[in-house]
């Protein structure tokens, strides 16, 4: 739902290598081997048994970003070939409803001696995976699968230390805050911490890389960074093919596609996890209540391929009244992006060919940044859709990030 809501074969052609990639890396990860965990982690002992962390969090000893465990895990060849040193982190953040929460990841180490200063890291955030815990990236090599370990194993060979959150409730305890923009921000600051407590030759130096759902988490990130943020030295912000404003399609929403309605329901329980207020009945007709748990089971390519199995009728997500849509639209509104400067400049990757984050709608998104005083520079890429739009884009990127990191 996050742009055009037709038929989408791009997504199809990326889930089935999202499926296998997702078994082998189950299997790699339970043979992986449990390092020590640094004398900063709060909670440690639940922590590092693999138990839920965020009951026992000390809110008076902890502190944003500290490493509630680390575990050296396998990673993909194409990390591998890069000479990657992959570790699943644990790590302490603040809930959209600024409670402590243990939020998981990956970092990545780059091979080699740091720089003087040490290696400058990209809390990189991923794109849609659905909001089960099984699909949290870093429960799998593949690390979310659509061409991610090739995209991260790029900006490891430059030179750069990668620390990849899961988001908030994507792999730990809780429903996952999906679109949810200050749960996501905080998640993407704070995994830069647990990448400096985890090894302290990362540099206080980075930027935030996201495609998709985690280019709306990376502008969110570059708009708390001097705030929730402090204390670390933020560059930039890269956002690729960004969702970020969902109210124009609450009036569209009668012609809602079967592709698109599993994305709707995420973004449901997204919002339901800061507003428990919000009553399903009034977004989904019997048929779509009946499917709605398998969000908490099943991931994206899965629960897609299950609704347009079923190909249920666009009126089964239709708002019930006008005043439950007019509720959805300001509830989308309070998440859309950008909401003000940002801290640092942004760079926005954009394919023209892209049917699920249209050109049209980030445009007006990188006006509204400008309007806000944020320097943003954007490139279109004729031809390119939602899923190419990371190879396509990685030298530009690359240039970006290497100018504002020397």
């Amino acid at each position: 739902m996050a742009g055009s809501i037709s038929a989408r074969e791009g997504f199809r052609r990326g889930s089935r290598s999202l499926v296998r990639g997702r078994v082998i890396g189950l299997a790699v990860l339970l043979l992986a081997t449990l390092v020590a965990v640094p004398a900063r982690a709060a909670s440690a002992a639940s922590a590092t048994s693999g138990a839920s962390a965020t009951s026992g969090i000390s809110t008076t000893s902890a502190a944003k970003g500290d490493l509630l465990a680390s575990r050296r895990v396998e990673l993909a060849g194409e990390l591998v070939a890069a000479g990657a040193t992959g570790y699943r982190v644990k790590y302490l953040s603040t809930s959209a409803n600024d409670r402590p929460t243990a939020v998981s990841g990956v970092v990545l180490l780059p091979p080699g001696t740091p720089p003087r200063g040490g290696w400058p890291v990209i809390s990189w955030a991923h794109g849609t995976t659905g909001i089960s815990d099984r699909c949290a990236p870093s429960r799998d090599t593949e690390l979310g699968g659509l061409g991610y370990p090739a995209y991260l194993a790029g900006l490891v060979r430059g030179g750069y230390a990668v620390a990849a959150t899961d988001y908030e409730g994507l792999g730990t305890p809780g429903v996952h805050p999906y679109l949810i923009a200050e749960s996501q921000a905080r998640s993407v600051v704070d995994a830069v911490r647990a990448a400096r407590n985890l090894r302290p030759e990362i540099s206080r130096k980075w930027l935030t890389v996201g495609h998709s759902q985690g280019g709306h988490a990376a502008l969110a990130a570059g708009e708390i960074a001097s705030g929730y943020g402090r204390g670390l030295d933020f560059r930039g912000t890269v956002a690729i093919a960004p969702i970020t404003d969902n109210r124009p399609y609450v009036g569209q929403l009668s012609q809602l596609q079967s592709v698109d309605h599993g994305y709707y329901m995420s973004i449901l329980a997204g919002l339901a996890t800061s507003h428990p207020e919000l009553r399903l009945t009034d977004y989904l007709g019997s048929r779509a209540l009946r499917e709605f748990p398998r969000i908490h089971t099943t991931c994206l390519d899965e629960l897609t391929n299950r609704m347009m199995e079923l190909n249920l009728p666009g009126s089964e997500f239709v708002p019930a009244s006008p005043a439950a849509a007019s509720r959805l639209t300001d509830l989308l509104g309070d998440n859309a992006v950008p909401r003000k400067r940002s801290a640092a400049p942004v760079f926005v990757a954009q394919g023209l060919a892209d049917e699920l984050v249209t050109a049209d709608r980030t445009g007006i998104a990188v006006e509204r940044a400008r309007d806000f005083g944020t320097a943003t520079d954007v490139v279109y890429y004729p031809g390119v859709g939602h899923y190419d739009i990371n190879e396509t884009s990685t030298p530009d990127v690359l240039r970006w990030i290497e100018a504002r990191t020397r």
